[in-house]
């Protein structure tokens, strides 16, 4: 029973291959209509059909002398021309064509089951507040795998486009996974253009002449701004950042409006601040001497009749109310 089956595929083989022969054409041999002696000539070899054109066809003339100058056309109605120095010895050579015929089948692809690898995923990202942005990860495996990053819940997908928010800095697991999955952390950093919050003035923003002021910039920026400032006179000691000024015994000529510059390669924002300087007025206390009546007239007290005088009345007061 074996044996008939595998009988049975030789004699199918066999005949399949007798019908491929049978449908192939067969080249054909070209000369020239007058061959002189001691010249040359043209030997073409073509094949007739243009039903091969799917196949690779290699036409090759046969002969015992040697050909030179052979040129070759493939496509449809594949040939070849050379040429053939004749002398008188050549009279009778038989010349024939051969056509080797090749087919293969089209490539496939091995696909071995391997497990993900990131090839492209950097450790650190830098990105623009307001700018689109995505994760530039790229991992490779079979099946492919699919790669995402996370944060917060917050899922992105490779190639996923959305745009740059301050609060998206900080550390992204990504993932590749296809039938496993690998990891890898990613560090973010979302900077933005400085902010001005605003300047806070100690003790405040109205002083007297001869007191101490000063004067903060807060400002929030990433990568964090650089501090200058616009005085209004250059009579000011500034902190080591520039973020603070200090004015001591402020007069009447730092009053006016103070600038503050915040900047960082992002752009730069200013904030002013005024300060108005105030005269400290003394108020002399003077006590004036009490008026005694002696008779129809007011006379002034000296200073110790006036003092016993209020002790007698405070203690009259006090009396009476008792």
């Amino acid at each position: 029973m074996e044996y008939s089956a595998v009988w049975t595929v030789i004699i199918f083989s066999v005949f399949r291959v007798c019908k491929v022969h049978a449908l192939l054409p067969i080249p054909l041999v070209i000369l020239e209509d007058k061959v002189d002696m001691n010249a040359e000539t043209k030997v073409s070899c073509v094949l007739p059909s243009s039903d091969c054109h799917c196949l690779e066809i290699e036409l090759k003339i046969v002969t015992k002398e040697k050909l030179k100058n052979c040129v070759s056309h493939k496509g449809n109605y594949s040939n070849v021309t050379c040429t053939l120095d004749v002398t008188k010895e050549m009279n009778g050579m038989e010349i024939s064509c051969e056509a080797h015929f090749k087919t293969k089948s089209k490539p496939y692809k091995l696909n071995i089951h391997t497990e993900p690898e990131f090839t492209d995923c950097p450790e650190k990202l830098v990105w623009l507040e307001g700018q689109e942005n995505n994760f530039q990860c790229k991992a490779k495996g079979y099946p492919q795998p699919t790669v995402t990053c996370e944060k917060d819940n917050i899922i992105y997908k490779d190639g996923e486009e959305f745009t740059s928010m301050k609060n998206m800095s900080g550390v992204y697991t990504c993932r590749a996974t296809n039938f496993d999955t690998v990891t890898k952390q990613i560090t973010v950093s979302v900077e933005y253009e400085p902010k001005i919050l605003g300047i806070v003035v100690q003790p405040s923003m109205s002083v007297f002449e001869g007191e101490n002021i000063t004067l903060t910039c807060e400002a929030d920026a990433v990568p964090p701004p650089t501090y200058s400032w616009h005085p209004q006179t250059p009579h000011v000691a500034f902190y080591h950042d520039n973020r603070t000024i200090q004015i001591k015994e402020v007069t009447s000529a730092h009053e006016g409006f103070y600038i503050c510059i915040a900047q960082n390669k992002h752009g730069i924002k200013t904030l002013q601040q005024k300060i108005v300087v105030g005269k400290d007025e003394v108020i002399e206390a003077r006590t004036e001497p009490a008026l005694q009546v002696q008779g129809n007239k007011a006379v002034k007290m000296d200073a110790i009749s006036t003092k016993i005088l209020a002790l007698l009345l405070s203690s009259s007061l006090f009396v009476f109310l008792c």
